[in-house]
């Protein structure tokens, strides 16, 4: 294989990579628009509280927060 055409093996698969990566590009941010969270833009919580909305393992600790006040506070209560 000559380097030329090494060259236009090169840049055959770099508009591959290209067209792919835009194709992918189109199916995230049509996936973004539809997305439920994009509703929440409308509430103005900026992206600082869009983005803590997002992330499950805040959500989680939330959730466990609450149970242990709720455990701490039955527990007084039965005392």
């Amino acid at each position: 294989m000559t380097p030329l055409d090494r060259a236009r093996l090169l840049d055959t698969e770099m508009q591959l990579q290209r067209a792919w990566l835009e194709i992918n590009l189109r199916a995230v941010s049509t996936a973004v628009r539809e997305s439920p969270w994009t509703k929440l833009q409308s509430l103005k919580l900026g992206s600082l509280g869009i983005s803590l909305l997002k992330h499950r393992s805040i959500w989680i600790a939330v959730v466990s927060l609450f149970l242990n006040l709720y455990r701490r506070h039955a527990k007084k209560e039965k005392s």
